[in-house]
């Protein structure tokens, strides 16, 4: 009798945990059916390789950085090097004249396979991994003990059953299976306003850069600012936070042949009130040292609040010396990392559920491309900052207002006239009452729980959050994986790391 697994969500933790699981499956000839469960087309690549984040935007890393664990690289670049003149046809068709320019600049690197330091579009990477999963379905289609069926489908509901479980589906059809990989990427974004407002036509208010797709969104804002182009109407674009996706909507209006009008402009809301930095500065790091982390080195037991404090005074120091995230991130991760070996399992616990996204937030990065486009516009005179946490967006007669806290002095403040508003805030926690119907559903089952970084699921040494529940993906943030805690699970070098050892844990338990 074969054992039935299903995967509920196909991005890349569960590709790269099929990769080497359908290896370990065909060698050992156990009979299994596979089942690869998800909502949208975007099968084993997910929203940030696939087509909802579409072939115009970057990395926001490196790609040393992006896949840090080199053979996994090699893979990838030697795949680049075989299927590059196809690549950069697709890259260059689809892009504006930041793409072209991406090209030309980046042209001779590429054609010497010097792939490490560039920030490469992103569906490079995703088309790469669709083509390994298809590798790997061939192979199942040649072996006589294995299945793999694709179901698009929105998964709302699970029962366990005496030996395995029954997931319901948005359409009210079931499917039975043993096990459960529940792989479901990032939470939704928060909800700051109330989409179902007439809005007018002069106007634009987008609540996910990525759905249905980044082009449709970006092209609808494109519309606006020609039709406001047009009559000569200043437009002020209000983009709510500074993150990757924040960066990739400024990167890509700023393409648009709507936006050149110098009557356009951007405003970004963030907590710091600053954008990632991308520039190492030499001369000032030869004056920085992690003096308060360098000085816990002498203690053999730690506490997590002992480590975070120390990072904190250090980065403030870094801060004194106008010192950004990007000359500071190496020797502060370094000189965190070696401390942990310290902490007992519960600190680890403790430093993955409160400290390491908060020591994130203060270590944002972004490549040149990026922040050259953010540079221009200051140039230009036409890219401001506000310091503040959201508070409220209201819809008026000819223009959104904005409400939010200031950092500095703690009382709401105003401002008026933005006539394009993009929602780049971030996800909303497991603890929000806008999470997914499933994970209420799956809570109420008490087939998982919330761990306290509140923004994963606790899991158990085999990965499991119940008996044959696996948990893949960002959903690991805030636990230890073999001893070692994970705090951030949306980077692709971890995702890697913790979806090969969930593909042991799965293989051994079959």
């Amino acid at each position: 009798m074969s054992e039935k697994i299903s995967f509920i969500g196909a991005g890349i933790a569960s590709s790269y945990t099929l990769i080497p699981l359908i290896d370990k499956l065909i060698t050992a000839k156990k009979k299994v059916n596979l089942y690869i469960i998800d909502k949208t087309e975007n099968f084993y690549q997910g929203v940030p390789y696939g087509k909802q984040s579409g072939e115009a935007v970057l990395l926001i890393n490196d790609l040393k950085s992006f896949i840090p664990i080199e053979a996994y690289r090699k893979n990838f670049t030697d795949w680049l090097d075989v299927n590059l003149n196809d690549l950069i046809d697709d890259f260059s068709s689809t892009g504006c004249e930041l793409s072209k320019s991406w090209i030309i600049n980046n042209s001779d690197d590429m054609r010497a396979g010097n792939w490490d330091n560039l920030y490469i579009p992103r569906f490079f990477f995703g088309k790469y991994i669709k083509d390994q999963i298809d590798k790997q379905i061939l192979k199942v289609k040649e072996s006589d003990h294995i299945t793999i069926k694709e179901i698009k489908n929105e998964a709302i509901d699970i029962q366990r059953l005496k030996n395995g479980f029954d997931i319901q589906f948005i359409d009210k059809s079931t499917l039975r299976c043993n096990k459960i990989v529940l792989s479901t990427g990032s939470l939704p974004n928060k909800k700051i306003f109330k989409s179902n407002l007439k809005i007018p036509h002069t106007l634009k208010y987008v609540d996910n850069l990525y759905q249905p797709t980044i082009d449709n969104n970006i092209n609808e804002v494109a519309k606006v600012l020609a039709l406001r182009n047009k009559n000569k109407l200043k437009t002020s674009i209000l983009v709510l936070g500074a993150n990757a996706s924040g960066l990739e909507a400024i990167y890509r209006i700023f393409d648009q042949t709507s936006f050149k009008s110098e009557l356009n402009t951007f405003t970004c809301l963030s907590t710091h009130g600053t954008m990632p930095d991308g520039k190492i500065n030499h001369e000032k790091l030869s004056r920085f040292n992690t003096i308060n982390l360098d000085d816990l080195l002498k203690y053999n037991t730690l506490t997590a609040d002992q480590i975070a404090e120390a990072v904190n005074k250090d980065l403030d120091f870094a801060e004194s010396l106008n010192l950004g995230a990007a000359s500071t991130v190496s020797r502060i991760s370094k000189g965190f990392g070696k401390l942990l070996t310290r902490l007992n399992k519960d600190e680890l616990i403790k430093f993955a559920c409160y400290h390491g996204n908060q020591i994130g937030r203060r270590q944002r990065c972004a490549g040149t491309h990026y922040l050259s486009v953010i540079d221009e516009l200051i140039k230009e005179q036409r890219f401001f900052q506000i310091k503040g946490r959201f508070n409220n967006l209201e819809l008026c007669d000819n223009s959104f207002k904005l409400e939010f806290l200031s950092s500095e002095q703690n009382l709401i403040n105003t401002q008026l006239n933005f006539h394009i508003v993009i929602n780049c805030l971030g996800s909303v926690n497991l603890e929000s009452p806008h999470i997914p119907e499933l994970y209420k559903n799956i809570f109420k089952k008490k087939l998982a729980s919330i761990n306290a970084s509140k923004i994963g699921l606790k899991v158990d040494g085999d990965m499991q959050s119940s008996k044959n529940f696996y948990i893949a993906g960002p959903m690991l943030a805030g636990n230890l994986i073999e001893d070692r805690a994970l705090w951030h699970l949306e980077h692709c070098g971890r995702i890697i790391w913790s979806s090969k050892i969930l593909s042991e844990k799965i293989y051994n338990d079959v």
